[in-house]
C-alpha cells in the first residue's frame, strides 16, 4: 500500500505538484488540516499562517471520485479547529462529503 503524507504545506496554489494526481495513486492520503477556515484566529492575519484551510481542500477536491475522497484523512490540527469537535457541524460537514477525519488510535491496513 501507498501513503502520502503531508501534514504540513502552504496553501495548495503554492505547490508545484499536482495534489489531486497524487491522492489518486495512493491507497492512504494523510493531509494538513491545520484550521479549517479563517474565521478561527481573529488576533492574527491569517494570511500569515499559509495553511490550506479544509475548506479550501474540499473545495479544490470536490470532483474527485467518490473512492479517492474516502483516502484523505486529515490531520494536524490546530486546537481551534472545529473538527476536532465530533459534534460539531463542521466535523459533520466533512465526514458527509466523504472524507476522513484522523483520530487518535486508526489504525490502516497495510
Amino acid at each position: 500500500k501507498l501513503a502520502l503524507f503531508i501534514p504540513d504545506i502552504d496553501k495548495w496554489s503554492k505547490w508545484e505538484m499536482d495534489i489531486k494526481s497524487l491522492i489518486q495513486n495512493v491507497d492512504y492520503a494523510f493531509l494538513d488540516a491545520t484550521f479549517f477556515d479563517g474565521n478561527e484566529i481573529s488576533h492574527r492575519n491569517m494570511d500569515e499562517i499559509p495553511h490550506p484551510f479544509v475548506v479550501e481542500s474540499l473545495t479544490l477536491f470536490n470532483d474527485l471520485s467518490d473512492e479517492d475522497k474516502a483516502k484523505i484523512n486529515f490531520i494536524h490540527f490546530n486546537h481551534t479547529n472545529p473538527l476536532l469537535n465530533i459534534g460539531s457541524k463542521q466535523h459533520y460537514k466533512v465526514e458527509a462529503a466523504g472524507y476522513n477525519i484522523a483520530k487518535i488510535g486508526d489504525s490502516f491496513a497495510m
